[in-house]
C-alpha cells in the first residue's frame, strides 16, 4: 500500500488485517483492531512471524560449531530444513512454550541426519 492508498483508508477506516504500508524503508503491518467498546478483537491475529536467513544461521552457529561454513550449509539444505521447519510451527502457536530457536534446531537435526546418511560422516558436513 502506497501512502497515498494508507491516508485514504485512514479516511475510510478501510483497513483489515494483513494489510502493510511502507514509510520510507519501513513496513508496517496490520495485526489487530479494536472494537468499539476499545478492546481488540478476539478473532484477529494478534502477532506477525518473520524469521530471516540470518535468525537459521545464528542458531547453526550457535549450536553445530562442527559445521564449518553454516550460509553453505543453509543454501544446500534451505528446502528441507523449510519443510522440517513449517512441520514444527503448530508446536510455535500453541501454549506450550516452544520458541522458533527450538523447531529451527529439531529442523537442522532432520537435516543432519538426513545428510549423514548420504554423506556417511557428520563431520564432512
Amino acid at each position: 500500500m502506497e501512502i497515498r492508498e494508507f491516508e485514504e483508508a485512514i479516511r475510510k477506516d478501510d483497513f483489515a488485517v494483513g494489510d502493510s504500508f511502507w514509510l520510507d524503508d519501513w513496513e508496517f503491518e496490520v495485526v489487530n483492531r479494536r472494537q468499539q467498546d476499545g478492546l481488540f478483537c478476539r478473532d484477529a491475529a494478534a502477532f506477525k512471524w518473520e524469521l530471516t536467513k540470518w535468525d537459521f544461521l545464528q542458531v547453526i552457529k550457535d549450536n553445530h560449531p562442527e559445521i564449518r561454513e553454516p550460509e553453505e550449509f543453509f543454501n544446500r539444505h534451505r528446502d528441507d530444513l523449510i519443510n522440517y521447519f513449517s512441520r514444527g510451527f503448530d508446536a510455535l502457536i500453541c501454549e506450550c512454550g516452544i520458541n522458533y530457536e527450538s523447531v529451527i534446531r529439531d529442523a537442522l537435526e532432520e537435516v543432519i541426519g538426513k545428510d549423514s546418511e548420504t554423506a556417511g560422516e557428520k563431520n564432512e558436513i
